[in-house]
C-alpha cells in the first residue's frame, strides 16, 4: 500500500519493520507526551515494554507512516487481536503488576473485556489501533483523519471485518465520532481503583474516561 494523501506533498505507506526506530522516534515526540495513560501515571516516560509491543505489530504490515518529503509527520500503529484478547491482555498486566505498563494493561483489559467487540458484531479477529501520532507543527490539515480512512482500507485488503480503537484521549474520541465509528464502551478513569480505592491512572484535563470505539469493515 502507498497511497498519495489529499495534498501533493504527502504519501501513506505502511510501515516496515525496517522502520522502526525511527517511528519510535517520532511517537515519543509526537504521541508518548500527550497521551493520557502515559501522561496520568509516573514515571512520565513509558516503559521499555510499552514500546517494544507497539514496535511488535510491524510485521503485521497494518502499521502506517504519513510522510511528508520521507519525514514521517503523522503515523498509526495498529495490529490482529482475536476474541481471547481481554483475556490476554488481564494475564499480562497480572505478569507485569507494579510496573507502569502492567497499569496501562489493567485498564486496556478491562475496556477490551466490557466493550465485548467480537460478541457485538459476531466476528472473531479485528484489526486494532494502538497509537495515533500527528506531528504538532502539522495539526489542522486532518491528517489523524486521513490517517484513518487509509488504516480502514488497509484493514479491508487484509480481510479483517472490524477496526477497534480505545481512545484515551477526548481529541481522538471526538475524531471517531466525526469519522461514523461505533461507540461501544466508555469506562470513567475514576472507576479504575486499586483494592484501596485509589485512582491508578489520573490523566490530565480535559480527559475523563476511555472511550472504545468500533468499525465494520
Amino acid at each position: 500500500m502507498s497511497a498519495a494523501g489529499n495534498d501533493d506533498d504527502l504519501e501513506i505507506r505502511v510501515a516496515a519493520v525496517d522502520d522502526g526506530n525511527r517511528l519510535m522516534e517520532f511517537l515519543h515526540e509526537h504521541y508518548y507526551r500527550e497521551e493520557p495513560l502515559t501522561a496520568g501515571c509516573a514515571p512520565p516516560e513509558p516503559d521499555e515494554a510499552d514500546e517494544k509491543f507497539l514496535l511488535s505489530n510491524l510485521p503485521h504490515g497494518t502499521c502506517l507512516l504519513m510522510l511528508q518529503h520521507g519525514r514521517i509527520v503523522a503515523a498509526a500503529v495498529a495490529g490482529p487481536k482475536t476474541a481471547d484478547e481481554a483475556a490476554h491482555l488481564f494475564a499480562e498486566a497480572a505478569h507485569l503488576a507494579g510496573s507502569k505498563w502492567g497499569r496501562i494493561l489493567g485498564i486496556l483489559a478491562i475496556a477490551e473485556r466490557d466493550a465485548n467487540a467480537f460478541a457485538r458484531f459476531n466476528v472473531d479477529r479485528a484489526l486494532h489501533v494502538h497509537a495515533i501520532g500527528v506531528d504538532a507543527a502539522l495539526r489542522g490539515r486532518a491528517l489523524g483523519a486521513r490517517l484513518m480512512h487509509a488504516l480502514a482500507d488497509r484493514g479491508r485488503e487484509l480481510n479483517y471485518p472490524l477496526l477497534t480503537v480505545d481512545c484515551t484521549s477526548l481529541y481522538s474520541g471526538r475524531l471517531m465520532k466525526r469519522l461514523g465509528y461505533e461507540s461501544i464502551n466508555r469506562m470513567p478513569y475514576t472507576d479504575y481503583v486499586d483494592a484501596a480505592g485509589q485512582q491508578l491512572i489520573r490523566p490530565p484535563a480535559p480527559h475523563e474516561f476511555l472511550e472504545t470505539f468500533a468499525l465494520r469493515l
